[in-house]
């Protein structure tokens, strides 16, 4: 069943339906590693925030344009060294926001994703989707590279029944920033 999501979920990194915090450098690089990779939850709350201020700012209406918040998890060796970072971000987020937070993602473990090439990212992770009452959810995940992982992530959402999905993530690289503010202008001129 993995494989045959990783084939369906393979489309295009651009999700017009997106969030993101900032590029990911500097200052906001810093917190996003010392939360991924020295386990600070401090830093996955305070990021949560942002995410959720800049949710707001972007005018997604919690309640009408999406009914929960889901999370891209983690690799199974990343969450046996504390915690799921995408996981507590989206807690806070939902909190904030007034949203149910439901598990809709499983993760084929297939190794960590910072350490491949673009195309080795395409090729992994899969994700199965578990069926849920929400057809509008608010997807977290912490760092936009490729856009591999919330392809896969989404396509398995869809699968399972998600019929619009909102994506949203703390970080991007400078391409996927720039994607996205594009996608975001277009969006504004076709409601004018």
């Amino acid at each position: 069943m993995i494989e045959q999501l990783r084939s369906v979920s393979t489309g295009s990194p651009v999700e017009t339906n997106r969030t993101i915090v900032g590029e990911f450098s500097g200052c906001l690089r810093d917190v996003v590693n010392g939360m991924k990779f020295k386990n600070h939850r401090g830093a996955a709350k305070y990021l949560g925030g942002l995410l959720s201020r800049r949710i707001i700012g972007d005018g997604l209406v919690p309640g009408v344009d999406v009914h929960a918040v889901t999370w891209v998890p983690t690799s199974a060796r990343r969450r046996e060294s504390g915690f799921d970072p995408s996981e507590l971000m989206a807690r806070m987020v939902g909190a904030q926001l007034g949203l149910p937070v439901a598990r809709t993602l499983v993760r084929a473990d297939s190794g960590e994703q910072k350490t491949r090439s673009g195309v080795e990212r395409w090729n992994g992770p899969g994700f199965q989707g578990r069926r849920t009452n929400y057809s509008r959810v608010l997807l977290i995940d912490d760092v936009v590279t490729t856009g591999a992982t919330l392809a896969a992530a989404s396509g398995a959402l869809r699968t399972a029944g998600v019929s619009h999905i909102h994506v949203a993530a703390v970080a991007a690289t400078p391409k996927r920033v720039a994607e996205g503010r594009e996608a975001t202008r277009k969006r504004y001129r076709a409601a004018a």
